[in-house]
This record gives structure tokens, sequence and C-alpha cells, in this order.
């Protein structure tokens, strides 16, 4: 018997707390359960959610030494506060993070050196704070064999079906799935997910008034001596421009704006995926699939199926 421990830390968020025992109790062999899923608090007693409840476990860490997997959700003050739980000492078990509980993992210092993820809005944070760590900001979830940590929200349940597909393979992880009504595997990684403001507001002549006037010209075929041009300077001039104040090329901005308004066509419209190509100003569908696929790790058409507000 596998033993999974939750720690329940103050203002701890309920979803990701419940996440473990609703998929780690689902999996079995031959009708036996494969795991026993503890939930504790530091000292046993209750503690507050970040919503309008509390939660009472029945143990105190002293479950953490019978522990295999412990899984830190993530809790109120997790991007500020150090590691409350001590994981170094556990560092011989699996340990596995949810959303922002990543922060806490760090600040323990198991993640220096390794690949790790959070929640997307709080990846520049974290890279402030932990700069030894790897962040991945776009995965789902980062298996670093001892050590997981994943993404927000939903992603616990994509990080907890691939800790049952590890430890007992695809069959079980699918009967889970069955069960359960979760997916076994999500393509894709967190951008598919972020709604980036293409333009922040800039002043004349700055990087963000060439965003703009892009913008209102995103499905024509424009050239760098074309803009340039339009603002009165050299190409040389313009791209030395617009990466100082931005950090990113011209062109590789641009390809994002446009994939950004494919994103809103595939979301808002039935159109084809030729004619969406078009208006997002790629030359052609097999173009825009390449860009989906560099940028959100999907093709048009899934992206389409999870998102589509069309009628």
């Amino acid at each position: 018997m596998h033993n999974v421990v939750i720690v329940a830390l103050p203002g701890v968020f309920p979803y990701e707390l419940g996440v473990p025992a609703r998929f780690f109790r689902a999996a079995q062999s031959h009708g036996e359960p494969l795991y026993n899923v503890t939930t504790c608090t530091l000292d046993g007693r209750p503690v507050g959610t970040n919503a309008d409840f509390s939660v009472a476990p029945t143990a105190d860490r002293r479950a953490l030494e019978t522990a295999d997997t412990i899984i830190v959700p993530p809790w109120a003050d997790a991007e500020t506060a150090d590691d409350p739980i001590g994981l170094a000492a556990y560092a011989d078990r699996r340990i596995v993070s949810f959303c922002t509980g990543a922060f806490t993992l760090a600040a323990s210092g198991i993640l220096d050196g390794k690949e790790a993820t959070t929640h997307w809005c709080a990846t520049e944070a974290f890279s402030r704070r932990f700069p030894l760590v790897r962040l991945r900001p776009d995965a789902l979830f980062v298996d670093n064999g001892r050590v997981l940590t994943a993404a927000g929200a939903s992603a616990a349940v994509d990080a907890t079906m691939h800790l049952i597909a590890t430890d007992h393979g695809a069959a079980v992880a699918a009967e889970v799935s069955r069960i359960t009504l979760a997916a076994p595997h999500r393509d894709g990684g967190q951008r598919q997910f972020i709604a980036r403001p293409t333009v922040a507001p800039a002043p004349s002549g700055s990087a963000g008034q060439i965003q703009a006037w892009l913008l209102s010209r995103v499905d024509e075929p424009l050239s760098l001596a074309e803009v340039a041009a339009h603002f009165g300077v050299s190409v040389r001039t313009l791209t030395r421009r617009f990466r100082a104040e931005t950090g990113r090329t011209l062109g590789d901005w641009f390809a994002d704006a446009r994939v950004d308004r494919a994103r809103e066509l595939l979301e808002t419209t039935d159109l084809l995926v030729d004619d969406v190509a078009v208006r997002s100003g790629f030359a052609t569908a097999a173009a825009l699939r390449k860009h989906f696929r560099d940028r959100l790790g999907l093709a048009p058409q899934q992206y389409r199926s999870r998102f589509s507000r069309a009628a």
C-alpha cells in the first residue's frame, strides 16, 4: 500500500486539497485499493481554507513519517512564506506540489537545479524569488522523479493521473479516467489558457505605437521595410528600438499577435481554418498550424474544440 499524505496549510485551496483523495482512492487492482490517502495539518487542528469553510483532518504532521508521497496544495501565504513543513527532511520521499505550492517546495531548497512549474500567473514572481530553479512556465506538470510540480487547479488532475500511470500502468490510469470522467492526458501546455495583453499603453513613437499600428493590419503581409518606412526610420533602427523596449524581435511578437487573432476567430466564429489563416495574416493554413503548434502545443481544430464560443 502506497501512503499518500496531503498537507493542509492555512488558507489551503480546497479544490487542489481534494484532488488526491478523489483520484488516488479510485485506483484499484482486483477490487483492492492501491493507495492509502491521509490529509493532515501540522498540528492536527482544523485550518481555514481560501473558501468560506474550514477543514478538520484527523492527522497531524506525524503522518509524514510514514508517507511515500507528500503533496503540498496551494495555500494562502505560499508565495511569500518559507517552508513551514520542513520538506528537506523528507527528501527521500516523493514530494509533489500543486499550483503555487511549488513556492513551498522551492523555499525548502529541494527544487534547486531542477526543472519545475507553477501557475502561469505566478511564474514571474517565482523566477525572481528562486533563480536556482529552472522554471518551465508553459508545462502543465514537471516530473523530476522524486519531485513533481504541477500548474494550477486542473493540472493537479493531470499530475495525479500521471502518477497513477507511472506507479501502476496505463490500464489502471485508464480505469480511473473512466470512473472520474477525467482525461488521462491533455495535449498542450499552459499557454493555451493564457490571455496575453498584446499591447501595453505606450507613448508616441514607441514600440507600443508600432504594435498598435501592426494590430490594425494583422491580416496584411507586411515586411520590416514597409513597417520601418511608415514610421520614418531604418529597418535597423526599428528592430533595435523594438527589441530594446520589449525584449523581443518584431517578427516574433507579430507572429504571436497573429496567433492571438486566430485564437479569437476560432473561439468566436465557425470560419474554416483556411479562412482563419487568411484573416489572421498567415499565408496558408499550414503556416497557421505550424505557429499554433509552436506556441500552444495544439492544432487549431483542437483549440476550437476546447474553447469555441461560436453558435
